[in-house]
């Protein structure tokens, strides 16, 4: 090992070449070390299950101390826990896959070429092996399903072989090569061309799964004393000067032998002491690349067949390229027990070989230890214990631990076959046949993840997918298997058996996010309000999954009325985390404007989007703000959105009550009396108390009177409110009477509430909020004075608010007498009749416009509307005014005719 860099002193091309496949053999162990440990796979994912949980928040309900009516809506705050899904793999991976075996088998064959007769026809009959493992001739090529394509594949590439080995010798390394390339690409065309499959090349990709295994098989058996090797060559170096040879080389290998002794005790649950283990796939990688100069070092037993340079270079660096190449395929895809199958046989291979490797020098070069000579250059001359007896011995070892293991890595490796097949029939849309796979993968490795987790996906029973689940977690657990599992046993009501599993699976993931997240929530769902939060203040995963737990940690804030939220203007595309920002707002009683407000991309809702939308509604509602109501109503209009449509009619109304368009929010609240008409005693003590407010009592006491007739709560005691206000103070206080005799000795507080409003009422203290007209008072003020825009002005003010009476008759007279637009004149004393029914000034103005305008039934009707308005000898007045104007009325119609 004098001079590392060896290739340095090659020819050019071949330097080149060597550099290259070197590279890629570090690429390659990178590669796979990075997906393996880093849990890197893409084929596993987070799905996130949404749900709400509502709380009663009250919309309308906030007129005085005593005893009313709640109108309340719900809250929905977002909560949102983590559980596995997989995803179907791009089929380019598996194409690049596929190329890249077949270029390593067709450079392993174009170096067999040069082997002499014997070693080329053994070479050649591993590469026939290859081939007939390969599954070319299960691909259907041209109709043959038997070993007829194998054969003529077989026949064209040893021609060729044949032809470059006793023929024409002379031909170069690159012609050789590329022969061989084009042959290999002319197959691959035949079979995509000629296959009865749709997909061809990724069924041969996954029937290659055989020689992929066995070449996985022949580079580990060949580097599993390279680790004992680098010790011998550390610890001998070239100068003589160096002492304790023999007692460095021991301690070292020793240490290294026996730690592999811990880990396959550890691995067979044998021993579980609490130290560092070595990792097998570690070990595996530095032995690869040591293996580049220990097989060189052995040059001595085989350069008489193929040199090192650079044929057995080339083949050895290929092989490795290979193996972790099919390592890195397999962990990709997270096909777990062909991963643990080769992690077995390596840990198998570094114990058997190792070992025997060391006992090979001490037998042979003991002396030369003892006298600090520079044994590992001469470390494959054998004297007593010859070479390959130490290799059979290793095999022998290596067989010994297969068997003691009941062929665990054939079943592993096994299973794992089975779940390439499945997945390829998956991605492929063929259900049937993956689960059929997916079986037959479980049968073989009971508690392999893959094939289980999968099946536990597709299962319909929910013991099936409970069983599938737990074998997912036995060999090789994720944390999606964990999260998963968790789920399941919440969603069947076995709290207990969740709270175990997600703490089980954070010993095994300390702090992992998904599943510290999901045990939140399930506290959250006992009110251990502590441990919820212990947990997701705890966990800081990051990128999307930070915004989840945002959102959760939002969520319980808001349900528990604790202060945890900090509003930033991060993840404004998160509906999750700003609509539960939102409920904490509402709950708290903010009243600062928003900041920002995030239009759904999509006119579609879904949970998330509806939940802010409604949030962001209850909020404009509280604090007078407008955002709502400029971007709601294409949500409304979608037919897909039936399902929250009910809630943001109601949320719509009350912002179009407080923003002063009181005739849209009464029409909103009758179509849900028609939708809901369970609910009519809810919406009509609304609309009762938008009377109250708006000063129409008699309206609101004939809301009350159909929100006591259908049970609503508290509905008398807002009627008592009405009567009283209409200067009926004996039924109203009869009522609460009656009300408050209804308790018994065990609802004593009721019935305390509701003596409370009687004696208020009694001393006249009992009052109501009152709507405030100044909007209206101010359009008012503006119309008259402006001229520019006074259209626009009366319009609203004959529209809006049929309750601002001076407004409505101001409107009316202006579009009749300035505009003389007699249809909007009177669509504005008619809407405001229909709305404000029990309105005396609006009734006498329709008439007197009736009239006006020759519509005399139309007056008469509205005449009778004032008898219950009016005293009787006042209603007699009128009436007689109104027949004179009648007269009068119809004397000019008929001039006019």
């Amino acid at each position: 090992m004098n001079n590392l860099a060896f290739w340095n002193e090659w020819a050019p091309g071949f330097r080149v070449a060597f550099k290259v496949l070197l590279f890629l053999l570090l690429g390659f162990i990178l590669t796979f070390l990075t997906i393996h440990w880093g849990d890197l796979s893409p084929f596993y994912y987070w799905k996130l299950t949404g749900y709400l949980e509502n709380l009663s928040f009250p919309i309308f309900s906030n007129h005085s101390q005593l005893i009313e009516s709640t109108v309340s809506t719900d809250l929905p705050v977002i909560f949102q826990k983590a559980f596995g899904g997989s995803n179907t793999m791009p089929a380019g991976y598996t194409y690049a896959y596929l190329i890249l075996l077949y270029l390593g088998i067709v450079v392993c064959l174009t170096v067999a070429t040069y082997l002499e007769k014997f070693w080329y026809f053994l070479g050649m009959g591993l590469w026939i092996l290859l081939i007939m493992l390969s599954g070319i001739g299960k691909v259907g090529f041209f109709g043959f399903y038997d070993e007829t394509p194998v054969i003529l594949v077989v026949i064209l590439f040893l021609s060729v072989s044949y032809y470059f080995n006793s023929i024409n010798d002379a031909v170069g390394f690159g012609i050789r090569f590329l022969s061989f390339l084009g042959l290999m690409a002319l197959t691959f065309s035949l079979l995509y061309f000629g296959s009865e499959y749709e997909y061809p090349l990724l069924f041969l990709a996954r029937f290659s799964y055989l020689p992929a295994t066995l070449i996985c098989l022949i580079f580990i058996l060949i580097i599993g004393h390279e680790i004992v090797y680098a010790i011998l060559a550390l610890t001998t170096p070239y100068s003589k000067s160096s002492s304790n040879n023999t007692t460095h080389f021991i301690i070292l290998s020793l240490a290294y032998l026996l730690n592999l002794l811990a880990l396959y005790l550890y691995r067979i649950d044998y021993l579980d002491w609490d130290i560092y283990y070595l990792n097998e796939f570690m070990v595996f990688g530095l032995s690869a690349v040591l293996g580049i100069w220990g097989i060189k070092s052995r040059e001595n037993l085989y350069g008489r067949l193929l040199p090192f340079y650079p044929f057995t270079a080339i083949i050895f660096v290929t092989l490795g390229i290979l193996t972790f190449a099919t390592l890195a395929y397999h962990s990709f895809h997270a096909n777990d027990p062909f991963v643990g199958a080769i992690r077995e046989l390596i840990l198998y291979s570094h114990i058997g070989f190792g070992s025997m490797f060391f006992l090979y020098i001490i037998g042979n070069f003991v002396t030369q230890l003892k006298q600090n000579l520079p044994v590992h250059q001469f470390a494959y001359v054998e004297d007593n214990f010859p070479y390959i007896s130490a290799r059979l011995a290793g095999v022998i070892v290596v067989a010994a631990l297969f068997f003691r293991d009941s062929y665990s890595s054939f079943y592993k490796a096994t299973a794992g076959y089975y779940n390439g097949l499945a997945d390829l029939n998956l991605s492929l849309d063929r259900e049937q046949s993956a689960i059929y796979y997916y079986k037959q993968s479980a049968s073989k490795s009971t508690n392999n993840h893959h094939a289980n987790f999968q099946l536990a996906q597709s299962e319909e029973k929910t013991s099936y997918r409970l069983a599938q689940l737990k074998n997912s977690i036995k060999t090789v657990p994720t944390p999606y298997a964990y999260a998963s599992l968790g789920k399941e046993y919440e969603s069947g009501g076995q709290f207990f058996d969740a709270l175990f599993i997600y703490q089980d699976g954070l010993k095994k993931f300390p702090k992992h996010w998904a599943l510290q997240n999901n045990l939140a929530l399930l506290y959250n769902k006992t009110s251990v309000v502590d441990s919820a939060v212990y947990y997701l203040n705890n966990s800081e995963p990051g990128s999307w999954k930070q915004a989840v737990i945002n959102a959760n940690r939002a969520a319980v804030s808001a349900v528990h009325g604790l202060n945890l939220v900090t509003e930033t203007d991060e993840n404004l595309n998160r509906f999750d985390l700003q609509s539960n920002i939102l409920a904490n707002k509402i709950i708290s009683g903010d009243t600062s404007r928003l900041a920002y407000i995030t239009t759904p991309p999509s006119t579609t809702l879904n949970l998330f989007t509806y939940s802010y939308l409604k949030n962001l509604g209850i909020y404009c509602h509280r604090n007078d703000l407008p955002e709502f109501l400029t971007l709601i109503n294409s949500y409304l209009e979608v037919p897909d959105n039936g399902t929250f449509r009910r809630d943001l009619i109601l949320v719509k109304a009350t912002n179009l009550y407080r923003s002063g368009k009181v005739a849209e929010a009464f029409e909103l609240i009758y179509q849900l009396m028609e939708l809901e008409e369970d609910q009519v005693g809810k919406w009509s003590s609304l609309l009762g108390k938008w009377c109250m407010e708006l000063d129409a009592p008699m309206q609101a006491s004939k809301y009350f009177e159909t929100a006591r007739e259908w049970g609503y709560p508290e509905a008398s005691a807002d009627l008592a409110r009405a009567y009283d206000r209409l200067g009926d103070q004996s039924l109203a206080l009869f009522l609460l009477s009656k009300e408050s005799q209804s308790f018994d000795s065990t609802q004593s507080t009721q019935a305390n509430a509701w003596n409370d409003l009687f004696e208020a009422m009694q001393s006249n203290q009992v009052t109501w909020t009152s709507y405030s007209f100044e909007k209206e008072h101010q359009m008012l003020d503006n119309a008259r004075q402006t001229a520019a825009g006074k259209n626009l002005l009366y319009q609203s003010l004959g529209m809006d608010n049929p309750y601002y009476e001076e407004g409505i008759i101001a409107a009316a007279n202006y579009f009749h007498e300035v505009e003389k637009d007699e249809e909007t004149a009177y669509t504005i004393l008619h809407q405001a009749i229909t709305v404000n029914e029990y309105s005396e000034p609006l009734i006498k103005a329709y008439v007197d416009y009736c009239l006006t305008t020759g519509l005399i039934d139309f007056a008469e009707d509205a005449v009778a509307r004032l008898s219950d308005l009016l005293d009787p000898d006042e209603f007699i007045q009128y009436q007689e005014a109104f027949f004179a104007k009648k007269q009068q009325a119809q004397s000019s119609l008929d001039q006019d005719w």
